[in-house]
Parts: structure tokens; C-alpha cells; sequence
């Protein structure tokens, strides 16, 4: 029997899922996509599509040892499921917020909801960042995935809530990436096929930004990642933090360390020499902002995303760049798998079920990269 972790990644308008080993070992993977993706209502959906997902992934002698749970974000999900998602509109609420939280990415979405839905306000006991709400719909148990505790800022903390008028316990406890959440639910599952093992537990992953750089191995000061697809967004992990125009600086998900990145929002509707041409403006930001810092910056660099089977894409990237270009291994298989962010929630999971040591031992075992053939 092999043991596998499902991992599971919501995006904003189809479920991913795949049962992944902890040798990092693809056996199976299914996309799902939503019927009405801008449904207010989206997220009640979610269990229904991923008990689907479940049924598609299921395979001989394999059995599910733990869940793990990311997806987009900053995305709030009242307790009816009501979701107010990443990409809408907060310019409303915009003068409601106090100085204390405008670093909070998700007090706008909060506040959005309490004034555009005041009938869902009155009744909700609570509010969710996103994935957490297929958890809760999984196990009963309410968490919210806080990747590190320098993250809060950016999402809330109590000075925040008070000056919002939000009240403190709608908003779940903080849990970090690959703590156990609760116990599955098995009696639906268990009429999809697949095989659970005992007591199976399910995993915080992430926002799909952070468990995308886990699932590169971006966790190391100097490790340089391209993630790519409607949007596209350079991460450079390091232990400094840089100063640069046109970069955003956040925190790791592992402690001392930053991860700089330059966002490119609308790279999907770029022509081809366009988009390259932000991917060059953005290498030039990250190595000036190294520079002055006294940092070394890496002739390497990670891709994921749909950009990851492009061999032409790859190859002017590679050239004009003049960087070697990695990727996922390829395995024996026709092609590369894309999706980083089931490899980021099968770090955390083997993580938090103690296969590994940390997030970093995870993905130095797990995550496997290969130079593009083509590549400088």
C-alpha cells in the first residue's frame, strides 16, 4: 500500500487536487473547475467539488495518510459561505479603515462585507481567510492559516479589530503551515473510493502564494522563483531586507528570512516580447535592490505555473535573461508538473505529520528541479 497526502488547492475558479507521496511522487492529479466561478455564494461549492476531485483521484493500494488544504487569498468566506473574493473591489470601505489597519489585506474584504451584505453580518458566528472554510466544512474545527507570525500585520490583530468594530471571536484562532487542524470527516468520502487510513488528519497549507514558494524550494536565502499565469510574480528569498522601486517585501514563511518580489498583474494579456520585457525589468530591480544591499544575487532561477511545458517561452527566457532556468523534474513523464503549490501542501504536510524536521527539510526532499535542456 503506498502512502500519500491529498493535497488540495482552491483557486478562484477550479479546484486542484492530487495524491502526492512524501518522496514527492505524483500519483494522480484532477482539476475541477466550478460551475458558476463568480457565484456569491462560490465557496458552498467547494465540498461538493472536492468530494468529485476525490473520486477522479482514487488508485489501487494507495491510501491517504492526511489533507491538506490551500487556496487563494486574501479571500473572506462568511460561515454561509458567503465569499467575498481576492479580486473584488474594496474602494468602498476605503475610509473606513483607521491607520492601525491598512497594512491588513483582509479588514477591506471584512468591512465590504458587513456594509454590501448587512443581512449575512447580522447572522454569521464566523469568518474564514479563505481555504480555511473547506477545512471547517471537513473537520468542524475553525483555524486561520497564519504563515508566520510576522504575517499578521497583514491580517489582523486585536488593535486592528477593535478599531474596526469587528468582533474578536469571529475570527478563528491562528494556526501555522502544516499544524494538524482536526480530524476528516470520512462518511462522505468514503463512498468516493479512495482509502484513508485511521484518524486522518487534515493540514493547514496556505495561501497559494506561499505554499507555491515551498513547493519551489524558495525558502533558502538566494533561491530566485518565476511564478506564472494570468499574473506572473519574481520571489527572491533573502536574509536582508531590499529596498527597491516596483518591489513588494513580505515576509518568509521561514523565520529571519524576506521574500522580495516584482509583480507583473497583468502578464496573461501581454504579448509574448512584452511579457518578457517585465520579466527583464523585474530581474534588473531585484539585482540593483541586491546590489545595494550587499547581496548576491543567483544566475538561476525556478519557474512554475503554465509557463513550466512552454519550451519556446522558456528558451527566450533563459536568453535574455542569461540565467539557467529550472523546473520541475520531469519523472518519466511526457511532461513537467505545473502545479507548485500541491508540492508546497505536500512539504507542509509531511512536515506537520513529522516525516520531516521543518518546512525547509520538507522541501529539500520532496522538491526536485532539473535544468531546461535548452537552458544557458
Amino acid at each position: 500500500m503506498i502512502d500519500t497526502i491529498l493535497c488540495v488547492d482552491i483557486g478562484t475558479t477550479s479546484l486542484k487536487a492530487g495524491l502526492i507521496t512524501a518522496c514527492g511522487e505524483v500519483v494522480s492529479f484532477c482539476s475541477i473547475p466550478f460551475d458558476e466561478p463568480h457565484d456569491r455564494f462560490i465557496a458552498c461549492s467547494w465540498y461538493d467539488v472536492f468530494l468529485k476531485a476525490a473520486g477522479k483521484l482514487v488508485q489501487q493500494d494507495v491510501q491517504v495518510t492526511g489533507v491538506c488544504i490551500s487556496g487563494n487569498g486574501p479571500t473572506v468566506v462568511t460561515e454561509s459561505g458567503l465569499t467575498f473574493c481576492w479580486n473584488e473591489d474594496t474602494g468602498a470601505v476605503a475610509e473606513l479603515i483607521p491607520d492601525c489597519a491598512r497594512s491588513s489585506l483582509f479588514i477591506p474584504k471584512i468591512l465590504s462585507i458587513k456594509n454590501q451584505f448587512p443581512e449575512v453580518w447580522k447572522k454569521h458566528e464566523k469568518l474564514f481567510s479563505g481555504p480555511e472554510y473547506l477545512i471547517y466544512l471537513l473537520t468542524g474545527q475553525a483555524v486561520t492559516i497564519l504563515p508566520e507570525e510576522r504575517f499578521e500585520k497583514a491580517y489582523w490583530n486585536d488593535e486592528m479589530l477593535e478599531a474596526c468594530g469587528i468582533r474578536k471571536n469571529l475570527l478563528p484562532p491562528f494556526v501555522k503551515p502544516g499544524d494538524k487542524c482536526g480530524l476528516l470527516y470520512l462518511d462522505d468520502l468514503q463512498q468516493q473510493g479512495l482509502s484513508f487510513t485511521e484518524n486522518c488528519p487534515v493540514i493547514a497549507g496556505g495561501p497559494d502564494f506561499i505554499v507555491a514558494l515551498i513547493g519551489t524550494g524558495t525558502l533558502v536565502s538566494g533561491r530566485l522563483c518565476d511564478r506564472c499565469g494570468s499574473s506572473e510574480g519574481l520571489n527572491f528569498c533573502t536574509d536582508k531586507v531590499l529596498h527597491g522601486e516596483g518591489l513588494r517585501i513580505l515576509p518568509s514563511v521561514i523565520p529571519g528570512l524576506w521574500n522580495a518580489s516584482y509583480l507583473i498583474p497583468n502578464s496573461g494579456e501581454l504579448s509574448e516580447d512584452e511579457r518578457l520585457a517585465e520579466v527583464e525589468r523585474g530581474i534588473s530591480c531585484l539585482k540593483q535592490a541586491a546590489s545595494e544591499a550587499g547581496v548576491q544575487f543567483p544566475c538561476e532561477m525556478a519557474v512554475t505555473g503554465g509557463q513550466t511545458n512552454d519550451e519556446l517561452l522558456l528558451r527566450e527566457k533563459s536568453e535574455r535573461l542569461g540565467m539557467k532556468i529550472l523546473r520541475p523534474a520531469d519523472e518519466g513523464n511526457k511532461s513537467h508538473f505545473v502545479h507548485s503549490e500541491l508540492m508546497g501542501d505536500a512539504c507542509a504536510a509531511c512536515f506537520g505529520l513529522g516525516l520531516h524536521g521543518s518546512l525547509q527539510d520538507a522541501a529539500a526532499q520532496i522538491v526536485r528541479l532539473e535544468p531546461y535542456k535548452g537552458a544557458v
